[in-house]
């Protein structure tokens, strides 16, 4: 095979990976609730759950689930073929998913005053399963809710991958946080149902505490991004599916 056509093969594998794991899961979520409170006028209460889980019926089987199989398929392929297309894959989830750990520990505080109109889990849960069922619907949101934040994560590493240092990543992570907060604020679920920026619901306790929150999820996503890329993984999205390789400036001397 020669160089050309490998890399076109990578190339095409790279998107592909990037739209199935840093896209279409996050999409579970805005597009259903999109459906129930934009398409069908439903901006709060428990009936959102079961109009947006119409939506979801279908994007799941349909979108998510071959997303998903397509993305680990991609990341078994490339292991030794294309290292770097791994990395960027299992580091991005692996720690969009801890980072939102990170995060949990933030947005607790709002689920146990009630600053938040409801615990993201639930939501997604219900949303996904219209169960009613605490056994049901728990595991499933749960699972959702840190798929979406692995999700980001992999959109990081893709999008940014290896800064030139810790400050510099911390910085562009926090503002692809920044980024997903906004989109929080003013779209679904959450604009139609609080406000934009929660001014309806619990102000300004609701904007402070998701903001602090995803600036930490972003600090941390950042960090452990950084330390575990490799030189060779410098470089944004662009050179990246061009198949540029970075490699370390040798020391002087």
């Amino acid at each position: 095979m020669n160089g050309t056509t490998d890399d076109r093969r990578r190339t095409a594998l790279a998107l592909l990976a990037f739209v199935a794991g840093g896209v279409v899961p996050i999409q579970l979520v805005t597009l259903s609730f999109g459906y129930a409170q934009y398409v069908k006028g439903i901006g709060m209460g428990p009936r959102v759950f079961s109009v947006a889980h119409e939506f979801a019926a279908l994007y799941i089987p349909f979108a998510l689930i071959p997303a998903l199989v397509a993305l680990i398929a991609i990341a078994v392929y490339s292991k030794k073929r294309y290292p770097d297309l791994y990395r960027r894959i299992i580091i991005g989830l692996a720690m969009g998913a801890v980072a939102t750990i990170a995060l949990d520990a933030v947005r607790e505080a709002g689920v146990i005053h009630g600053w938040l109109p409801g615990d993201s889990p639930v939501m997604f849960g219900k949303m996904a399963t219209d169960s009613a069922d605490f056994s049901t619907y728990y595991p499933v949101g749960l699972f959702v809710h840190y798929l979406n934040g692995a999700s980001f994560g992999l959109f990081y590493a893709f999008v940014w991958g290896k800064r030139r240092s810790y400050g510099n990543a911390v910085l562009w992570a926090t503002v692809w946080t920044l980024v997903l907060e906004l989109g929080m604020m003013t779209g679904p679920p959450m604009g139609p149902m609080v406000g934009l920026f929660g001014y309806n619901y619990a102000w300004p306790q609701l904007f402070l505490l998701t903001f602090v929150a995803h600036v930490v999820y972003g600090v941390v996503m950042g960090l452990l991004i950084q330390h575990f890329l490799t030189d060779s993984d410098s470089g944004g999205l662009w050179s990246f599916l061009k198949g540029n390789r970075h490699l370390p400036t040798p020391a002087a001397g």
